[in-house]
């Protein structure tokens, strides 16, 4: 593989920045129109062009953009294995070790620079914009390979064919055909189709609320005299009235006299006491929230929190979608990776991948008892994803585990001691009946009555000479039963459990 090259020259850059238009300062219902237009034929370059400063500009989306962007990028990822065999672990030795010295750029802002969380929030970016394209400025050396993802804005790129193409200057016709192994462009869902919609009303409702608040926003005077205009009354009042220095004043002469005060406070007030423009700058901005976050401002400050509990539900949605977006676009990038390392086998069949940890909306006390309950039965159940539906990593190497708490040390109940030392005695008692009852069973006749003179003496022989006692039994054995070994075995193996068991001796005392 061959190292590459920054997308863009130093001259290059100056040159695209000197030509760049200015063409949001225009805006207007028709070139947004047209704008919209062209994106859906695949010029992508005039709303590209103005949905970046209305991103950054608007109060209500310079909020809900990033962080529906940083929400994904600050998520703890860790690469995973489908199996635990040495081809795996080697796999996910080399793609940490990738993911871990990753260089994320910006092309037309050489400022931003960083690593895998800058990378993450470059792509988030096809939220907004539908399309996150970078160049891949591979690096390769004998034993690894290192890659720096360089951002490039949407408005180097069209999309007349159906695939984006590459425009040097931003103003080609036809691009340059993107290369698989060079490019990598994440697809989201294009936002601000319809949030520069909501941007061009909201821009006109507060142009005219500030309009409207610069003409209006002190109340004018007006003069009221029975006076006519150049009388000498009318002239005293025409100077109190400008005395108070508003520009929004008047005085009515050859007043009829009845008006009370001679100078009114005259206000602006809509039809019905409140203005729109507020009312749409409002819903504008819960439709932004709505767009970003997946829940508007009114939703979010429910009293009974029915709706905060909606809102959390439809946030962690769409957080674990992105999520899942951006872990399987970094999956293709992978397969280079694994190809450079271990081959087009692997690459085909890859048996590690990165995944950015969100936990699951879900129930987790009652995953924990249905695992708790499982695990005993044998269920197999995977590590990796138990603790990804819970939002944890594996450990890395060298990491401090938990471990249970050891129980306090409860003090003994000689009673209880004694209960459970009773009924050990017992169950061990009714094994060695019924297994000297079977053995018996096989015995002659004649032998039978002898035999169990014969346990029993041994049974309840001193401590100090049981052992004896039972190897003159078992001596005898052969003669008793007919010199059957396995009969013979299966009495030593009897009467050796009785006596290290403890129970036999005592038992049979009492």
């Amino acid at each position: 593989m061959k190292p590459g090259t920054s997308i863009f020259s130093a001259a290059m850059l100056r040159y695209v920045r000197e030509i760049r238009t200015a063409m949001f300062r225009g805006l207007s219902g028709e070139t947004l129109a047209c704008a919209l237009d062209g994106f859906d034929r695949g010029d992508l370059r005039q709303a590209a062009t103005m949905w970046q400063p209305m991103a950054r500009r608007d109060d209500m989306i310079s909020i809900v953009k990033p962080k529906r962007e940083k929400s994904v990028s600050r998520r703890e990822w860790q690469v995973l294995t489908v199996d635990g065999s040495r081809a795996a672990k080697a796999q996910q030795q080399v793609l940490t070790e990738f993911w871990n010295n990753v260089r994320a750029v910006n092309a037309f802002d050489l400022n931003q620079k960083g690593g895998f969380a800058l990378l993450v929030r470059q792509m988030m970016e096809s939220v907004s914009f539908q399309y996150a394209n970078h160049h891949l400025i591979w690096k390769p050396s004998r034993d690894r390979l290192d890659c720096t993802f360089e951002y490039v804005p949407l408005q180097f790129f069209e999309n007349r064919t159906g695939l984006l193409r590459f425009c040097p200057t931003g103003f080609e016709m036809e691009g340059q055909t993107l290369a698989e192994t060079e490019w990598m462009t994440t697809v989201g869902d294009g936002l601000m189709v319809a949030g520069s919609i909501g941007y061009f009303c909201k821009r006109n409702a507060l142009a005219d609320f500030l309009a409207f608040s610069d003409k209006f926003g002190m109340p004018g005077l007006l003069g009221r005299t029975k006076h006519g205009k150049d009388s000498e009354g009318g002239i005293a009042m025409a100077e109190a009235v400008e005395a108070f220095g508003q520009d929004w004043a008047a005085v009515l002469y050859g007043d009829d006299g009845q008006v009370k005060d001679p100078i009114q406070l005259i206000r602006a007030e809509g039809g019905s006491g409140s203005l729109p423009m507020p009312l749409i700058i409002d819903r504008v901005d819960k439709r932004f929230a709505a767009l970003w976050r997946g829940a508007d401002l009114s939703t979010m400050s429910a009293k009974d929190n029915t709706g905060a509990s909606l809102q959390g539900g439809e946030t962690d949605l769409i957080e674990q979608d992105d999520a899942l977006t951006i872990s399987e676009k970094l999956n293709e990038i992978e397969r280079i990776v694994l190809e450079f390392h271990f081959g087009a086998a692997a690459a085909a069949t890859p048996k590690a991948y990165i995944r950015l940890i969100v936990p699951q909306s879900e129930d987790l006390k009652l995953l924990l008892q249905v695992i708790q309950a499982l695990v005993p039965l044998g269920a197999p159940i995977a590590v990796n994803e138990t603790l990804e539906r819970f939002g944890m990593a594996q450990p890395k190497e060298g990491d401090a585990l938990l471990t249970a708490a050891r129980a306090a040390a409860v003090p003994a109940d000689p009673a209880a001691e004694a209960d459970a030392a009773r009924l050990n005695a017992d169950a061990e008692e009714e094994k060695f009946l019924a297994g000297a009852a079977r053995l018996l069973a096989k015995a002659g006749r004649e032998d039978r009555a002898e035999l169990v003179a014969e346990m029993k003496a041994v049974l309840n022989a001193p401590d100090a000479t049981r052992l004896n006692a039972l190897a003159d039994f078992v001596a005898q054995l052969p003669d008793k039963i007919g010199h059957d070994s396995a009969q013979q075995d299966a009495w030593e193996n009897l009467l050796a459990s009785a006596l290290v068991n403890g129970w036999a001796h005592n038992a049979n005392e009492s």
